[in-house]
């Protein structure tokens, strides 16, 4: 297989995402290129902080994750998937400087329709696609491909349909496709969620190696009852449902306190795979948060 000219560590968790995480971000009192960007780590099996910074380019990544592979083991249409995610990192960097133009102006914590329909309709677009990139994902629609297709296939076929069905990058979205019935089973139940921008002069929102929180008292459904995504270490977009949405203003601006702080911890630690990500070393509350939730994981266990 020649790998020539393919990205190899392909991020499933994007580094201009995990920038807005990172000590070094908005700091303006020199250039720092990408490769100078750094973030703390927090592994929550083993309940260890690390006390010194990585770089981001070394986390959340898999070798040649969004490759297809031919009949004989050589990729196929190279760098594809990962040319199509940098066009939409880039538009999260536009989408993303936007919000921090507006979202500082305390003046905007009383405007009605904080955000524009495109932004609300990118914020969304951006969410699902994250949700589908994850590897997790792929592995599972790949173990499906397996165990429900008639036909035989190899591993690395029920790769590729895993690719082809979760990553609307390959053609169109024709309606009857299964890529297009998946992606509408996700993207269904966010349609009529209600938006809140929160920001944290604090700069301490955290992440994780699944940034998207969403949570739903059961799945199919009409519509999610929340979902948590952190932008940066302070702004974090939540999404309203169902009864959510009946107790709070639509498409509005709000402060983080330290009740909202707790929420986006707790819940960066319950969806998390392995690690949380922020830009500064936990203190002894924000460890109590992820203590609480990590003993409420082993309950569910």
């Amino acid at each position: 297989m020649n790998v020539q000219n393919i990205t190899k560590k392909q991020h499933y968790i994007p580094q201009v995402y995990l920038r807005g995480f990172s000590p070094e971000y908005n700091d303006k009192s020199h250039e720092i290129s990408c490769s100078g960007y750094t973030i703390y780590c927090y592994d929550l099996t083993k309940t260890t902080q690390s006390y010194k910074p990585v770089p981001i380019k070394s986390v959340c990544y898999k070798n040649y994750l969004y490759e297809v592979t031919g009949d004989d083991g050589e990729i196929v249409l190279p760098n594809h998937l990962e040319k199509c995610f940098s066009a939409l990192e880039k538009m999260f960097g536009t989408y993303r400087h936007i919000l921090e133009t507006k979202a500082f102006i305390t003046e905007n914590y009383t405007t009605n329709y904080f955000l524009t329909q495109e932004e609300r309709i990118f914020w969304v677009t951006y969410i699902l696609i994250q949700i589908l990139r994850m590897p997790q994902v792929l592995e599972i629609a790949k173990q499906v491909s397996l165990e429900t297709l008639e036909e035989e296939l190899t591993n690395e076929q029920a790769q590729n349909i895993a690719r082809f069905c979760c990553l609307p990058f390959f053609g169109e979205m024709a309606e009857g496709k299964k890529e297009t019935m998946l992606i509408n089973s996700l993207f269904e139940p966010l349609k009529s969620m209600t938006f809140g921008i929160g920001v944290d002069i604090q700069k301490r929102i955290i992440t994780s190696d699944k940034p998207v929180f969403v949570y739903a008292k059961e799945f199919p459904c009409k519509e999610y009852e929340r979902i948590i995504f952190p932008i940066s270490s302070q702004i974090c977009l939540f999404m309203f449902g169902n009864e959510d949405k009946k107790m709070q203003r639509k498409n509005f601006l709000f402060p983080i306190g330290e009740e909202h702080r707790e929420e986006i911890i707790k819940s960066m630690s319950a969806s998390a795979f392995e690690k949380v990500y922020s830009n500064h070393i936990f203190d002894k509350k924000e460890r109590r948060y992820i203590k609480e939730i990590m003993n409420d994981r082993k309950v569910v266990k």
